[in-house]
């Protein structure tokens, strides 16, 4: 079982500040750019077909996460070989700064097809820091947190990663509010964007000042007190864990589908309702975004006492539950809108703990950044990255949610078979050996 050094426990939130502020970048971008995907469609695509560019603008979203798995790759190595630290100074570099550069492109009417093309290129470089951010800064704060209350801490990280997407829709919010409908349109957008610029600059000095996890400092000066060679932690992590990678994959695939639906197609999704106006379907966006964080932060305590098998289970439940209702009332009047993405909201929160605890729990420390990093940055490419795409055209197909309604239950339902059946043997092991990469089978059923 692990431990945390008292002087590591008086830095955790110093730990968690500097850890949070990398996720709070990244998911501020996919906050605005859910919030303002129709505008994109209507600044980088050639107008004449509304849903074409729209499905246009989350086909290249979802191009973009091809990226992502390469970005865990590089920054789990560098994570894993060198520190967390230095992994996450790359990670929020290369993420705000692509962030603040779309505000840059030129519309299409401007300079044609490039536009399109260069919002690409610099969201699959996005995608690579973006890769690396989440497995390098939830492995610092697991490992910089005592046993017994690493759910709180992770949470806490999760809660600082929504204030991004909430931080997105209230200041989408208060300019579309404060300026006229086409300022907003024609220039205002961009100031969204730009604004990622000082949050990278305070987040790379943070990132700086910090210090590694316990955990990690442990397993490093066992790795270099040996004789033996290091082996590099992909060839590690794919020769030891394997199996569990590809299962972790299909456990993590609800989160991913859950988390870039509500992040950037909710607001989309809202748009239909024509009982809202503008001001309306952001307001209705950030509450979502408010009960994301309250049910995070009150889900964790109780993942800390039963455990992350548990929580797994009823997290996974809890989604099949309400994503139906969550949708169908979403799209009625002003008062169910807001009923509807309460509910969203609340699924994501307390499915959010468990999967994030995961990437770390389940790992051991030589090849957490990597292992774990790789296998969510998979399942979010494969899964998360298509789903708005997905939400957008069978929508437009059916003109009914109910069909991607029951793509996202039935995985929930796949999250909940695994969690049943594998969970509980995966972190018996790492309870058993935290620190040592062991030959891994196929977890039993």
């Amino acid at each position: 079982m692990s431990t945390t050094a008292p002087a590591a426990r008086g830095n955790r939130w110093k730990t968690i500040a500097a850890a949070s502020i990398g996720n709070f970048a990244e998911w501020y971008d996919w906050g605005i750019y859910g919030v303002v995907a129709t505008l994109l469609a209507k600044e980088f695509f050639p107008s004449g077909n509304d849903a074409l560019a729209l499905i246009s603008v989350y086909a290249l979203f979802a191009i973009s996460y091809l990226t992502r798995p390469l970005g865990a790759a590089i920054f789990g190595h560098i994570g894993d070989s060198i520190g967390r630290r230095r992994a996450m100074a790359g990670t929020i570099t290369i993420t705000c700064g692509s962030t603040a550069l779309i505000g840059c492109i030129p519309s299409y009417h401007a300079i044609g097809i490039a536009a399109p093309i260069l919002l690409l290129l610099i969201r699959l470089a996005q995608s690579l820091g973006t890769g690396g951010e989440h497995s390098t800064s939830t492995s610092l704060v697991y490992e910089s947190t005592e046993d017994g209350r690493k759910a709180r801490a992770v949470a806490l990280l999760a809660a600082g990663t929504f204030l991004g997407l909430l931080a997105g829709s209230l200041l989408a919010t208060g300019l579309s509010a404060m300026l006229s409908e086409h300022a907003f349109e024609a220039w205002g957008w961009r100031v969204l964007f730009w604004l990622s610029l000082p949050m990278g600059g305070i987040g790379l000095y943070m990132r700086r000042h910090t210090d590694e996890g316990e955990e990690f400092t442990q397993a490093k000066r066992r790795q270099g007190a040996t004789t033996q060679a290091p082996t590099a932690p992909l060839v590690e992590a794919l020769r030891t864990h394997w199996a569990r990678m590809l299962l972790f994959m299909g456990y993590l695939g609800t989160w991913t589908i859950v988390s870039a639906v509500l992040t950037s197609y909710l607001a989309t999704f809202l748009q239909k309702n024509d009982a809202l106006s503008s001001t309306q379907v952001y307001a209705a966006n950030t509450f979502a975004s408010v009960v994301v964080i309250i049910c995070a932060l009150l889900f964790a305590p109780l993942t800390d006492r039963i455990g992350l098998r548990n929580a797994s289970v009823l997290a996974s439940i809890l989604v099949a539950v309400l994503v139906l209702p969550g949708f169908l009332l979403a799209h009625r009047g002003v008062i169910w809108a807001f009923t509807g993405a309460g509910l969203l909201g609340a699924s994501k929160g307390v499915l959010s703990v468990p999967s994030r605890l995961a990437v770390s729990q389940i790992f051991p420390a030589n090849i957490r950044a990597t292992a774990g990093g790789l296998s969510y940055n998979t399942a979010t490419s494969l899964l998360g990255g298509t789903a708005p795409l997905l939400a957008v055209a069978l929508n437009d197909a059916f003109g009914s949610s109910l069909v991607f309604c029951s793509y996202v239950i039935f995985a929930a339902l796949v999250t909940l078979a695994i969690s049943l059946t594998s969970v509980r043997h995966w972190t018996a092991e790492s309870e058993q050996a935290p620190n040592e990469a062991s030959s891994d089978t196929p977890a039993p059923v």
